[in-house]
């Protein structure tokens, strides 16, 4: 409690930026109500991306019970992930699956007047002889997707997902800035993706600069898919931060960590330091 009431009042000292901050809800699971300590600490300055996670038994439960909270604040979905392959061809059951998440996940974001959706190309491994298929059978469920989400203006970005370990990496480096050019998308930069993957993420930045319209923000080791916080890992979270807001200075932020041990004051102090830092560069 004496930590929060801290929080609260240097909350005071920190000015507004371009920016939007937010936290993904994925290390919350379905306990949605731990999003108050996050709301309370840092008034109308910090949003939520919500994972959609509709296959967990209570989390459509939680999301209804905290709708009025939510409401308050900066709202974001990031499109369910398990059990969802966005590569799948229409009309197989994998297809039916993924839209029937989707589906579930479009009502509470009108509700909450998302500020994004934010879409995977593809989940599951990539047969590298079925790839050009499998991308094909994205582009398409993207146009659905756009379609559904644009009737009350929340727009569809394109995450670059999956690692070479996985493999789950549908687009290299080079495969991704060109699709995403030649399809005009608008595009979510995850840096610790791009990380793991050996990408030049200040090159990837500058090419698509234009259509970079947020980022997500966690760390690793350069090989593996950790969500380590912004200082834990091979990226120079600190030289990092600094080209993305000279150069996409109007970049949604999120940090996002998935394991529910990053929960605290640890998050805290990673979403502290970078209302700062968005404040800072501002000054």
């Amino acid at each position: 409690m004496e930590i929060m009431q801290v929080w609260r009042q240097e909350e005071r000292t920190i000015r507004m930026s371009n920016n939007s901050i937010y936290i993904n809800t994925c290390l919350f699971g379905d306990h949605l109500s731990r999003v108050q300590e996050y709301a309370q600490a840092y008034g109308g300055r910090l949003g939520f991306e919500i994972l959609a996670m509709f296959d967990m038994p209570d989390f459509e439960q939680s999301l209804r019970e905290n709708l009025a909270l939510l409401q308050e604040h900066p709202v974001a979905f990031h499109g369910p992930v398990f059990r969802v392959e966005h590569a799948a061809p229409r009309g197989t059951r994998q297809y039916e699956e993924s839209m029937h998440h989707v589906r579930l996940t479009l009502k509470y974001a009108r509700i909450l007047r998302s500020r994004h959706f934010t879409m995977h190309l593809n989940n599951g491994r990539v047969d590298p002889d079925r790839k050009e298929e499998m991308l094909a059978n994205a582009h398409e469920n993207y146009k659905e997707l756009q379609e559904m989400f644009g009737s009350f203006d929340c727009p569809v970005y394109i995450e670059n997902t999956g690692t070479i370990l996985q493999k789950n990496m549908l687009l290299d480096q080079q495969e991704f800035t060109q699709v995403c050019r030649d399809k005009k998308y608008d595009v979510l930069i995850d840096i610790g993706h791009a990380n793991a993957n050996g990408w030049d993420i200040p090159r990837l930045i500058d090419d698509l600069q234009p259509q970079i319209r947020a980022y997500h923000l966690h760390n690793n080791d350069g090989i593996h898919d950790q969500h380590n916080r912004l200082h834990e890992g091979t990226i120079d979270f600190t030289s990092l931060l600094d080209k993305i807001l000279k150069t996409t200075p109007d970049a949604d932020l999120i940090i996002e960590y998935t394991r529910r041990e990053k929960d605290g004051a640890g998050l805290h102090e990673d979403i502290r330091e970078v209302l700062e830092t968005c404040d800072k560069t501002r000054e």
